[in-house]
């Protein structure tokens, strides 16, 4: 029988924790979102052609100066260190580089001098949905589209080539809030897990001193508890002892057998199988305690349930359809 308070809340503050990990690796491209273009150019975080759920920098090498129009949308295509790409932008984002381009037409790369940086959204060209049909952001008719103004623009010129798998989105135009909306959740979700935790804690402090007062011969010595008890067995994890029922598994109750008015038995379909529980309902005002069954030991309750029965005047319903006697 396990007393440590720690152990037995172990499970949910590794989920808090884990919670919190998760959490905070789901931020980071909203962290990054607040960082100078340059700098994450600096740090390495550069779009390079590929998949990304990060934000990234790209520096600015050239621009073509007429966007495509599809879908009440402009796509200016970018050059930049790794190629050609589209960026879903508005004229007002892109105004002073479409400026700076003006100024020199027909030099090549004539952005490149200017140091300018760009923080980006990768956008993929399909984007998968758990449960939801995919998300096409680049059809093959706007593909074309592209490829035709890539080909005609100065920015196809010597060895540059158009990524038409992906497109980038200005951040200048992105919500933050979107960027940090899933990873707070998450963490006031694992808040929420860390102060379930602490209460549990609490509970069994007080359970345990309940046991300790109870069985006070027992305290430091539950292994001689489940030996000497009334009744007692180690594969459900419970025993019974001067009319105290105690629970010692996974939960850890402290019930007086004379208070318990009935035990149902009943199972819950869930979808292609059936979960197994428990529930003991008592007298006094106290919350029916419900615990789910392993359908491997079954049958090994109705024995604990006849030796109940020989204690108390207990009402049992038998939902399980194993022909309780």
């Amino acid at each position: 029988m396990n007393k440590n308070v720690f152990r037995r809340s172990l499970g949910v503050w590794l989920l808090a924790i884990g919670l919190l990990v998760y959490s905070y690796f789901q931020a980071i491209p909203g962290l990054h979102s607040l960082e100078p273009p340059q700098k994450l150019y600096q740090q390495g975080l550069v779009y390079k052609s590929k998949d990304s759920e990060d934000v990234l920098a790209v520096k600015v090498l050239d621009i073509d100066l007429i966007p495509v129009k599809a879908d009440e949308a402009q796509y200016f295509l970018i050059k930049h260190e790794y190629g050609v790409t589209a960026m879903k932008a508005t004229y007002h984002t892109v105004y002073s580089l479409l400026q700076m381009k003006a100024r020199v037409p027909n030099q090549e790369n004539p952005l490149e001098s200017s140091g300018f940086y760009l923080s980006v959204k990768v956008i993929p060209e399909v984007e998968k949905r758990w449960k939801k049909r995919d998300l096409v952001h680049i059809s093959q008719s706007l593909k074309q589209r592209l490829e035709e103004k890539f080909q005609q623009s100065d920015l196809s010129k010597g060895n540059s080539t158009i990524d038409l798998t992906h497109l980038l989105k200005s951040m200048q135009e992105e919500s933050r809030v979107s960027l940090f909306a899933r990873p707070v959740f998450i963490a006031v979700v694992a808040f929420i897990f860390a102060l379930k935790a602490i209460s549990l804690m609490f509970q069994l402090r007080r359970k345990f001193r309940r046991f300790d007062s109870l069985f006070p011969s027992y305290a430091t010595n539950t292994a001689q508890l489940i030996k000497d008890a009334d009744y007692s067995d180690n594969k459900l994890e419970l025993l019974v002892h001067q009319g105290i029922l105690v629970f010692y598994g996974m939960d850890f109750e402290i019930l007086p057998v004379d208070d318990i008015e009935e035990i149902k038995l009943f199972r819950v379909h869930r979808k292609s199988f059936y979960r197994y529980k428990m529930k003991i309902i008592f007298y006094s005002s106290r919350r029916p305690y419900v615990f789910e069954i392993n359908k491997s030991n079954m049958e090994a309750y109705y024995p604990f349930i006849d030796y109940l029965r020989s204690l108390a005047p207990i009402i049992v319903e038998d939902g399980w359809k194993m022909n309780y006697r």
